[in-house]
């Protein structure tokens, strides 16, 4: 039986990336041979620029406002393409590997958080670090508290928490805490 690969599984592109990497590569492609045509010309000292052809302003300044509108819009078109990578995480393993939405696992390790009864608010962004599962929090903690120990058990909760849930004993968790002021408090309490 062959092994399963270590190698993340490909994310599949949508309609909509599909069509803006078409766009992306006429793009390019029409935009490459624009310049080329230009540079060409100007290697043999003649004054040829295909852009007077095509309707585009001889002003440089109006030159260099449509260009920048053009590199804003193959950079949303690229946006489109290359989409948000964190959605899942991928655990490699020794037979092949497993997919786990990163949502999910901010979740838990989010509302195992907010169930410490010091805790006022949490932020929670998980991946995959080094070929192993990573979190990293960020807390408000109440006023008056000692924020070290705190987070002590903070990163030992949710150490174990999301070795529990990735299967992993081997994970990294990194917790920022910040104790309020009294006067800060007010406006973060549910």
């Amino acid at each position: 039986m062959p092994a399963a690969p270590r190698r993340r599984p490909r994310r599949e592109v949508g309609a909509a990336g599909r069509i803006a990497a078409f766009v992306l590569l006429l793009g390019g492609g029409l935009t490459l041979l624009l310049f080329a045509m230009r540079l060409v010309a100007a290697a043999f000292g003649c004054g040829f620029t295909p852009f007077a052809y095509l309707g585009l302003p001889e002003d440089p300044g109006r030159q260099v406002v449509l260009f920048a509108a053009l590199v804003a819009a193959c950079i949303a078109l690229l946006a489109l393409v290359v989409g948000d990578g964190r959605s899942e995480l991928w655990l490699a393993g020794a037979g092949g590997g497993v997919l786990i939405a990163a949502d999910a696992v901010e979740r838990l390790l989010r509302d195992a958080t907010l169930a410490h009864d010091e805790v006022v608010r949490a932020d929670v962004a998980a991946r995959v670090r080094r070929g192993r599962p990573a979190a990293t929090l960020e807390v408000d903690l109440r006023p008056l508290v000692d924020g070290d120990a705190v987070s002590a058990e903070l990163t030992a909760a949710a150490r174990e928490l999301l070795a529990r849930v990735t299967g992993t004993a081997d994970v990294e968790v990194r917790v920022r805490s910040r104790v309020l002021a009294v006067k800060q408090l007010a406006g973060r309490l549910p």
